[in-house]
């Protein structure tokens, strides 16, 4: 488990040096600003999700499961059913994946998002004559609070995984 967990907190550790020079956001030049926010924000999430990755194999070594391939989730749940295996710490992921609300949920909805591209503002907001519309501007400093977060929640909950893996 040691590798994986190596790894897992690697990725926790990447977020956090990114996040501590998103933090310098205001000492950049007026022009780039907008695409530095983009790309630090982008890549904290690419290691936090990094991180969940990892952590899906520490789950799936601590369970004695053979090698395998596992994007989400979800697929470690369909090889821990075909092996036999009950993972009660993976139902813990798949709670919180499966609540709308929770951070994991938030998290991987941005993640995604980062794989799209972005929509031009004739896309983003149908305009409708009849109403008065206020235009929401991304703010980096509720970026950077809302990655915090994140990152704070996913080290707390690998933290609490594997006092329970260690458990059983």
């Amino acid at each position: 488990m040691a590798s994986f967990a190596s790894r897992t907190m690697q990725k926790l550790y990447s977020a956090r040096l990114l996040l501590q020079h998103f933090d310098q956001i205001d000492a950049q030049d007026e022009l780039i600003r907008p695409a530095y926010a983009s790309a630090h924000f982008e890549a904290v999430v690419f290691h936090l999700q990094g991180a969940l990755q990892a952590l899906l194999y520490e789950i799936a070594e601590t369970a004695r499961l053979p090698a395998g391939e596992w994007k989400t989730p979800s697929d470690l749940q369909q090889a821990a059913e075909k092996h036999g295996c009950v993972l009660p710490q993976l139902n813990r992921v798949l709670a919180l994946e499966a609540d709308s609300f929770s951070w994991l949920s938030q998290l991987q909805k941005r993640y995604q998002a980062c794989w799209l591209p972005e929509p031009s503002k004739a896309e983003a907001v149908p305009v409708d004559s009849n109403i008065d519309l206020i235009s929401a501007v991304s703010d980096s400093t509720s970026d950077q609070q809302q990655l915090r977060l994140w990152l704070d929640h996913m080290h707390a909950f690998v933290d609490d995984l594997r006092q329970t893996m260690q458990e059983f």
